[in-house]
């Protein structure tokens, strides 16, 4: 091998040596680029997971509510019709009472007589108490209730 010959093979091999060293730095940089994109998916992955998760509690916790929201509209729904009985009650209990006044006024009785009468009244022309007492008290009349 002459000398320029070995001149140009040793400028060849820098050459080559050069490309590879830049090479190995191109590689080295794309690596520290995949890892961090790598670190980045999995912070990705961790976020998503924890999203999921809250996502998963939320819509547990809206189940619940709806459920607590039903209850409460049963219960008031409840609590309407309790209320509306317990008007109907205090309404037919005063009128009950005015019946019951009425008979011991004209027969001249005491109270638990004249609610029995009442009673008795009810049981044999199978109507409800209520509505005995109020043919006594809408006309005052006490001949349909029996005589003891």
């Amino acid at each position: 091998m002459t000398r320029d010959e070995g001149r140009e093979l040793g400028a060849r091999v820098d050459e080559l040596s050069g490309r590879t060293a830049a090479d190995h730095a191109a590689i080295d940089a794309l690596l520290g680029r995949a890892g961090q994109a790598g670190r980045r998916a999995d912070a990705g992955d961790a976020q998503a997971t924890q999203e999921r998760a809250r996502i998963a509690e939320l819509e547990r916790r809206a189940e619940t509510d709806r459920s607590l929201i039903a209850d409460l509209q049963a219960d008031s729904l409840s609590s309407k019709e309790h209320a509306a009985n317990l008007e109907e009650a205090l309404r037919t209990s005063r009128r009950i009472g005015a019946a019951v006044g009425i008979l011991m006024c004209h027969r001249t009785i005491g109270e638990q007589e004249a609610f029995e009468l009442l009673r008795r009244a009810s049981m044999d022309t199978n109507r409800k108490l209520h509505v005995v007492a109020d043919d006594v008290v809408s006309n005052g009349d006490t001949s349909g209730i029996p005589v003891i």
